[in-house]
Parts: structure tokens; C-alpha cells; sequence
């Protein structure tokens, strides 16, 4: 019988690398010529269990809701006060634009950028994208993706406490 390598990062095809988790590969993948933060068992790093499927699925749902009821009574109150029609298009964009600028500033902490909030005017598929920053911001302090190059100082990868072998970042307390 043969031993299975040890987890970490593995050339790929392509010109990208793969997570080998020990015992499976991972989704994850990045370029191969990008240079991933080494684990520095120095840094201070967030400790603590990352949440559960359940759990991150019932926050998700619960902020969003709130979300989207807040948004629309929202626009409902600056059409009213602007003395417009409150029902129709003008209500729909916007809520949309409320729930944009809400969820702009905490998408950066969650792997995104400012000018991608431009992404949530685009109709249906700002849902999808609604519902994946809010699926990250409940797993902060944690990430299970990948970090961006520009901000790959603030993540540091640990192990995963509860899934062995798993790729996790948690990020670095200043």
C-alpha cells in the first residue's frame, strides 16, 4: 500500500496549482506562478470554529430577507417623499440600488471589489451574487476561498479545526 502525500499545493495542468487535501483534491485552484502566503504559526490568526453548512444557510436566508424587505420599504419611502408612484419599476430599481450600496462595503472584506458592486444592477444575476457575499460574510473570520493577490497578507492559511486536512484562511489580527 502506498502513502498518500501530505496536504498543500500541487502543479496541476494548465499552468495552475490544486489543493490536495491529504486525501482528496479540493476545488480550489489558483495560477501557478501566484505565490500563496506560507502558514506562519507567528500570526496572530482568528481561532475560533468556522460555522456549519446549517448554519451559514439559516444566517444567509435571515439576512437577505431582511435585506431585500428593508430595501424595498426603503425605496417605498424616498418615492413617496419624492412624490412618485411607489409601485413598479421605479420601487423595484430602487430597492435594487439600496441593497448595491448596502452590501458593496462588507463584499470588500469577502474577496470582492468596490467596482464590482456594479455587477448587483445587473438583473437576476445580482441575486446570485447577493446571495454568495452574504454566504461569505457568515463564514468571517474564516474563508474557504481563495484570497485575492492584493490582499493575500491579510489571510494566513490554518488548519481547518473540525475537517482535517481541509484548506481554510483565517484572517490575521493586526
Amino acid at each position: 500500500m502506498t502513502e498518500s502525500p501530505p496536504a498543500g499545493w500541487y502543479p496541476g495542468a494548465d499552468g495552475y496549482q490544486r489543493y490536495w487535501t491529504g486525501t482528496r483534491w479540493s476545488e480550489h485552484m489558483t495560477r501557478a506562478d501566484r505565490v500563496l502566503p506560507s502558514p506562519d504559526p507567528s500570526a496572530r490568526v482568528a481561532s475560533g470554529t468556522p460555522r456549519s453548512v446549517v448554519v451559514r444557510v439559516l444566517l444567509t436566508a435571515a439576512a437577505i430577507g431582511t435585506l431585500l424587505i428593508l430595501a424595498n420599504r426603503a425605496a417605498e419611502f424616498v418615492l413617496a417623499v419624492l412624490s412618485l408612484p411607489t409601485r413598479g419599476y421605479l420601487r423595484d430599481w430602487g430597492a435594487l440600488g439600496v441593497v448595491a450600496l448596502t452590501v458593496c462595503l462588507p463584499a470588500t472584506r469577502v474577496g470582492y471589489r468596490k467596482r464590482d458592486f456594479l455587477l448587483l444592477m445587473i438583473p437576476f444575476y445580482n441575486y446570485f451574487l447577493i446571495c454568495r457575499i452574504v454566504w461569505r460574510i457568515t463564514y468571517l473570520p474564516f474563508a474557504d476561498w481563495l484570497p485575492r493577490d492584493e490582499d493575500a497578507a491579510n489571510w494566513r492559511q490554518a488548519p481547518h479545526p473540525t475537517l482535517p486536512g481541509e484548506l481554510l484562511y483565517a484572517r490575521v489580527r493586526r
